[in-house]
């Protein structure tokens, strides 16, 4: 309902009460009015009819008194009319046998033991009367005197008068006022109305247009523009409206536009509300800023993936998804973070390059897009997933897998694919340079000649890795090589036979091992292996492939074909010592065993190897 019609409505209502009032008040003075006329006609009725009575009963002629008080009754406004003796007169006068001059009701007889009259009127729809009781009370200063006839005490009820009268035309008089004022309330009421419409309208219409404009504005619609009014005033203030609306428009299309750009489309299927789209992408740029900060102060590669983690699960909301990294290098793949208790649709650790779609093609890959568009994506737990590729540098990039449940979880994760590349793109230079230093430390912690660990790396492990390892439950088995006679190689054939014999022994041990376990160039020709949560059978046979493959090799030099043979001695912890370095120690133990009784051997620690002395600090 518009301005116009609410504000007409409340006058309507307010001079409609206003009128009803009146009428009330018109109706209830009509009335009393009307009483108040019977009741003056009824006193002057009551005087003549006292004064004449008085006059009989001087002159002597009472027997008189029926015709006068027959022709008072005729009078046309008298329905009826008739005179009551009081218990003073009938003692004196004796009791009258006239039917007009004995008490028909209740009220007569409490008039006559009061002395108060009694007003009663009696209305209905067809009629309207007026009943009245006088009393008559003795007096000394009336004029006669009433005690100079009457036997009767100052004040005492000498009898009283009742009369009917018909107020039905006083009735009719008054209603007939009262709708003439009402109809002239009513048609000055409708000109006033009519008056104040056209007059407030200009100004309600102005407050309706700008209230609709407003509601536009406030769902987002920054296209809509308020007519002009016709008043001056009007015309001024849409002026200012529109320009203030064209503004807003103007600077929130260029934020969405330039900050949307900013965080890859973030906004783009949320809500059509410029401002609200602004607000909701400026929290985004300034969590991203928090976030870039934050890493900026992280010292290794695993707190800037913790912190990106973080974020997926509490800024971004997503509940199941995987991170992984990806070396191009060696075409393998790690799992960086899995969310706890989801499966990921995709398990490909290997051959990334050629196998896996989202990097081969450099495209987020979404189920929906196409039936089984990825071929190597078996979902089991969940129905869509998406994955998304980021490169890092030519040698490393990350893959986001996100597990989605059903159709409307994959729409809303859709939505936040640009926020996650943003996320991405500010993490690469950090997560770069972090990779750089572990390249560096790696190259540093690497054997030039082998390729395999040296004993800087194993002195960080045993600080940092193996006691977490440890207190989650891990256990290792410690192996100790050593190329048999290899002093002989060097001093026949050359060191570059040594180094040659070298290579090739670190190429089978890398061979036989797991991904889990690592080889340490010891020094010269020693060598130690560490395996992660071997079993006795699998630590036995590592080392027994080990020894073997290396046996089969053949070597050429100076025109002599030879082969050589390692010794192998290993040690388990913490089942043989809770301590690393006196399980190398065991390890080594063995080997030296090994080398005693013959060589070419491989040989598990004992505590029967230990002398007296150790053996009983064992």
């Amino acid at each position: 309902m518009d301005s116009n019609k609410k504000i007409t409505i409340i006058i309507f209502s307010m001079v409609t009460l206003l009128t009803i009032v009146i009428v009330a008040l018109v109706a209830i003075g009509s009335r009393e009015s009307g009483y108040n006329g019977a009741k003056k006609r009824a006193y002057l009725a009551a005087d003549i009819v006292k004064e004449t009575l008085t006059s009989h009963m001087i002159n002597g002629t009472m027997d008189k008194r029926e015709t006068f008080l027959t022709s008072i009754s005729q009078i046309k406004e008298i329905k009826d009319l008739w005179i009551i003796r009081g218990e003073t007169v009938s003692q004196q006068f004796g009791k009258s046998t006239n039917r007009n001059e004995k008490p028909r009701d209740e009220i007569d007889e409490k008039v006559l033991q009061t002395g108060k009259e009694i007003l009663l009127p009696n209305e209905s729809l067809e009629s309207a009367t007026l009943r009245i009781t006088i009393p008559y009370t003795a007096s000394s200063h009336d004029k006669p005197n009433c005690l100079s006839c009457h036997t009767a005490k100052e004040g005492e009820v000498l009898g009283a008068i009742s009369l009917e009268f018909d107020i039905q035309d006083d009735r009719i008089s008054s209603i007939t006022v009262l709708l003439n004022i009402i109809a002239i309330i009513t048609v000055f009421l409708i000109l006033i109305l009519i008056y104040i419409s056209r007059k407030i309208k200009p100004y309600t219409s102005s407050f309706d247009s700008i209230t609709e404009v407003l509601k536009k504005v406030h769902e987002g619609d920054y296209s809509v523009r308020a007519k002009e009014g016709v008043l001056k005033e009007d015309k001024e203030a849409f002026q200012w409206l529109n320009e203030i609306i064209e503004k807003l428009e103007t600077v929130l299309t260029g934020i969405e536009k330039n900050l949307t750009a900013f965080v890859h489309n973030r906004a783009s299927s949320t809500n059509s509300d410029k401002l609200l789209t602004a607000k909701k992408i400026i929290e985004d740029i300034t969590e991203i800023y928090n976030y870039k900060k934050t890493i900026e102060t992280d010292l290794t590669k695993d707190d800037i993936y913790y912190r990106l983690v973080q974020v997926f699960k509490d800024k971004l909301k997503i509940e199941n998804f995987c991170i992984y990294e990806n070396d191009l290098k060696r075409d393998l793949r790690k799992v960086i973070f899995s969310t706890k208790d989801s499966m990921p649709c995709c398990s490909l650790l290997k051959n990334i390059k050629e196998q896996c779609r989202a990097e081969r093609t450099d495209t987020v890959v979404l189920s929906e897009n196409f039936p089984e568009i990825c071929r190597i994506a078996t979902c089991d737990n969940c129905t869509d997933y998406i994955c998304i590729p980021f490169t890092i540098n030519k040698h490393k990039s990350i893959t986001v897998h996100i597990m989605c449940d059903g159709k409307e979880h994959l729409e809303d994760t859709k939505y936040k694919i640009g926020i996650i590349k943003k996320y991405l793109e500010e993490t690469k230079p950090i997560l770069e340079s972090k990779i750089l230093m572990d390249v560096l430390r790696e190259r540093n912690l690497i054997d030039g000649l082998t390729g395999l660990y040296n004993r800087k790396y194993l002195d960080d492990f045993i600080e940092k890795r193996m006691p977490q390892e440890l207190l989650l439950g891990s256990s290792y088995a410690v192996m100790f090589l050593d190329i048999d006679y290899f002093k002989m190689v060097n001093d026949t054939y050359g060191h570059d036979a040594g180094d040659a014999i070298l290579q090739k022994l670190s190429k089978t041990m890398k061979a036989e091992i797991s991904d889990k376990d690592f080889i340490i160039r010891f020094g010269g020709e020693e060598f130690l292996i560490i395996m992660e949560n071997p079993t006795e059978e699998s630590a036995k046979d590592l080392a027994t492939r080990i020894n073997s493959e290396f046996a089969k090799l053949v070597y050429t030099f100076n025109n002599e074909s030879f082969s050589k043979t390692v010794s192998i001695g290993y040690a388990f912890l913490p089942s043989d010592t809770d301590q690393m370095w006196k399980c190398i120690k065991f390890a080594d133990l063995c080997l030296y065993k090994a080398k005693e009784t013959g060589r070419n051997k491989v040989i598990r620690f004992t505590k029967d190897l230990l002398i007296n002395k150790d053996k009983d600090n064992y």
